[in-house]
């Protein structure tokens, strides 16, 4: 099973993740139960600076979550 592939991510998760791993982040007013939900699947922590995306969430920015291929 490869777990990059088989998430499946929400709207928000999906712009809460490309939002915390940006360069210029605003963590103001992002959905804290998205941002709970990408801890519970390891694409982000949350330290005292607030959320940051993990190696494995940049991963899943770059391929793009198959969920929302059909989005765009």
């Amino acid at each position: 099973m490869d777990l990059e592939n088989d998430l499946r991510l929400t709207r928000h998760e999906w712009e809460t993740l490309k939002t915390i791993g940006g360069v210029h982040r605003d963590c103001h007013g992002l959905d804290d139960a998205a941002i709970s939900a990408l801890v519970a699947s390891d694409l982000a922590v949350v330290t005292p600076d607030g959320p940051t995306i993990t190696a494995m969430g940049r991963r899943v920015v770059v391929r793009g979550s198959p969920q929302l291929w059909s989005f765009c």
